[in-house]
Parts: structure tokens; sequence; C-alpha cells
């Protein structure tokens, strides 16, 4: 009985020494990997930071490379909050699905339920477009979706392209919409987002800049992650760059639910672990936010994120830009992988490489 006991604990101590040794290599061949893509992206010498995030079975990994303001000083470091643009949609999306949890709002609720009559009579759209359609852009509402597409707006300025976008000027574009071109189809929509949050907002007789605070902020201790940032904030900033160009922060004034958040690599890894390790309190809003929300063969979307395949592996990816920064998201909850990457430069499709790359190397 005792020999018995003795060889138990021997193979127990070493299936655990083989495990932390397999453990050990893989997390030394991530880095050696992360190192090798950081490599490449400062060949380009314009190029100022980098964070690289991966998720895998629960363990999360984060690196670092270059400088707020220039590659020359290695600040980047866990308190540095980078632009994420584009990727703030699904933290919207993430509200709504909460909402919608708490049956505080009903995804097939018509917009036009939230808005004043003055803006929806007359309008084919208002017996049409359901807040669902908002969340997976489908609502065939305008984009919005680059400066260029409003250069001929009124009251448009350069120095701050998207400071148009009041909640007076939003609802002034739905009552002068009258045909939807591509309703029930996916076509990217800024706009849409933004209405949402409006929607969410005012559903809720609060701002979304509260509704942020409560359910990401506070329910889900997200503590580094901003709609706007205060002074002292100012000082964790990666500064966006086009090429040596200082740019602005993006400020989105009413579409700010669809591009303005500030994160640590820290705090984005903790969203994204939500999505693919949710504990029981958010398990069936997770559910909902990550299933394809259109039934039309062909086209898949879930609130927010875009649904694909990698490796015969089902993917879920969002990516982000800014005047000067980048972001992109990838996970694989089946797998419990993931990856993010953030940037205060400009990409043209560099950190999409990366991250596939990564992401293949982890389904593996």
């Amino acid at each position: 009985m005792i020999n018995r006991l003795k060889i138990d604990k021997i193979i127990k101590g070493q299936v655990l020494l083989l495990f932390l040794c397999i453990q050990i290599s893989f997390s030394q061949n991530l880095k050696i990997k992360i190192d090798s893509i950081a490599k490449i992206h400062f060949i380009e010498s314009t190029n100022s930071g980098l964070s690289i995030g991966i998720i895998k079975n629960g363990e999360t990994n984060e690196f670092y490379y270059g400088g707020k303001y220039t590659n020359q000083i290695k600040d980047i470091d866990s308190a540095t909050l980078f632009e994420i643009g584009s990727v703030t949609k699904l933290y919207t999306a993430f509200i709504f699905a909460v909402l919608e949890k708490e049956k505080k709002i009903n995804r097939c609720d018509l917009l036009s339920k939230y808005l004043p009559e003055s803006i929806t009579k007359g309008k084919k759209w208002a017996s049409r477009i359901k807040l669902i359609d908002l969340a997976t852009h489908t609502s065939g509402l305008p984009s919005f979706d680059n400066t260029k597409s409003l250069i001929k707006l009124d009251g448009f300025d350069e120095n701050n392209p998207y400071g148009v976008f009041t909640e007076d000027f939003m609802m002034s574009v739905l009552k002068d919409t009258d045909t939807l071109n591509n309703y029930g189809k996916i076509r990217y929509s800024n706009f849409g987002i933004g209405v949402l949050g409006l929607v969410l907002a005012s559903s809720q007789k609060t701002t979304f800049k509260d509704l942020f605070k409560k359910y990401i902020n506070q329910n889900q201790n997200l503590k580094s992650t901003f709609l706007s940032l205060s002074e002292k904030d100012l000082t964790n900033i990666a500064i966006p760059h086009r090429k040596l160009k200082v740019m602005p922060l993006i400020q989105l004034e009413k579409l700010s639910p669809s591009g303005s958040i500030k994160t640590t690599m820290s705090d984005l890894l903790k969203f994204l672990k939500l999505h693919i390790q949710p504990p029981n309190s958010i398990k069936n809003v997770v559910k909902t936010v990550l299933s394809n929300q259109l039934k039309e063969k062909g086209q898949k979307v879930g609130l927010a994120w875009g649904i694909y395949s990698i490796e015969n592996e089902i993917v879920y990816f969002h990516n982000g830009g800014t005047y000067g920064s980048s972001s992109i998201v990838i996970i694989a909850p089946q797998k419990k992988v993931g990856v993010a990457i953030l940037a205060n430069n400009n990409s043209n499709g560099e950190l999409t490489n990366y991250a596939l790359k990564i992401i293949k190397k982890l389904i593996k």
C-alpha cells in the first residue's frame, strides 16, 4: 500500500513537471514569435509604440515595445493608454446585450419608438429599422466611416471633423433620410452605432457615459478604460502618429459609442477574457453577443463582432483606427485563446497580418 502511494505521488509529480515544461516551452516560443513580429514592425522607423496581448487557457501575456512619443524612448508599459477606435463598438454592443438581459430594452423595438415624432413622421424606415439592425450594421443608415464623407457637411472643421455630430445634427440626418438602399445587408455604419448609443442612454434616462461607467467600469471592473480622459490620464496616453506627424486624439461627440475608448492592454485583455471564459453572471450575455444574428446565408455577424473561420475554427474579429492609432482583436472562444494588438501609428493592414499569424499559432 505504501509503495503504491509513493508510485502515485511520483507519477503525479512527473505529470506536473511535464506540464510545467510544456508551458515554459510554449511561453518561450511565444515570446520569440512576438519579438520577431515587433522587429518587423519597427523596420518602419516612423512607428512609435506597440503592445501585443495574448490569452491562452485563462492565462494572459503582455508584450510592450517602443514609446509613447518615439520608439527611441522605451516607455510603453502596462499603464499606457491606447486609442482603440472602432473596437469601442464591442463595448457598446455588450452594454446593449446586458440591458436586453435585464429586460430594460428589446432588440426588436423599432428605432422610432425612441425618437421624436417630428423626426419619424412620414418616414418609411420608421416602421422598419429595429435596434438589432443598428447593432449588426444592417440598418441601411449612412456610414460616415471616414473624414472624406464629412467634408461637405455644414459646420465641418478639418481640425475637428467629427465635431458636427451633436445630437441635433444626428436627428437631422435621420430626418433627412428617406431611402434605405442596403437595409438587411451588412454595411458598416459608425452612425448606426452612434444612434444605438443615443437610444440606450435615452431609454434609461441617462447619458451613454454613465451607462459605460456602470456596465463597463464598475460591473466588469475595467478601471483603466475611458471614453474621455482627465488631465492626469493624458500623461499615460500613447500619442497618435501618422508617420512622424503627431495627430490629435479623436473627438467624436455623440458618435462616441462608435470609437472613443482609450484603454490599457491589461484592461483590453480582461474584456476579451470575459468573452472567452465568461463568469456565470454574464454567460447568457456573451452567448448572445457572439451568436450569429443574421438568418441570410453567406452573412455572419454577432453584436458588432465580425465572425470568420480560420484553420477551420470560428473566430470573432474587430479592428479599429483613428487619426494616428490602430487596433485589432481576435478571439477563438472554443480554443480559449485570443490576441490583441495596439499601436500608436496608422496601420495599413499590418496589425491584421500580425494578429492572424499569432491566432493561427494559438489555435494549433
